[in-house]
């Protein structure tokens, strides 16, 4: 079972939560794609993948598998805020981001996440 999280009281201070591949790959967020995470100003970012499996969990996969790559190019990476991986998760990618662009901030977010484990 998952676990609920518990809401940060300076989730919703931090802009952006997540950032779709085509904003931060040509960006200076772009370091992140050699070590696969990135800090800024203290809130660590790591690259997804469109089901929210992070680049470790994914290169180790890869590894087992034989693959070279743990993202094949052309699917979607994306940094994501660490504390929102699994709710990024949990809803996927495609979803995750139409909540944000209907106006929801992280701690909905984080609230609508937990809401699912409520019986």
């Amino acid at each position: 079972m998952k676990n609920k999280i518990k809401i940060p009281k300076w989730i919703d201070s931090v802009h952006p939560i997540v950032m779709a591949e085509d904003y931060w790959a040509n960006s200076h967020f772009s370091i992140a794609r050699y070590y696969g995470r990135i800090s800024v100003s203290g809130h660590v970012y790591v690259i997804v993948n469109k089901d929210g499996k992070d680049i470790f969990e994914l290169s180790a996969e890869a590894e087992k598998a034989g693959r070279e790559k743990a993202i094949e190019a052309g699917e979607p990476c994306d940094l994501c805020l660490l504390e929102m991986i699994p709710v990024y998760r949990h809803f996927g990618r495609k979803r995750f981001f139409e909540l944000l662009e209907d106006g929801k901030k992280a701690s909905d977010l984080i609230t609508m996440y937990n809401n699912c484990f409520e019986e």
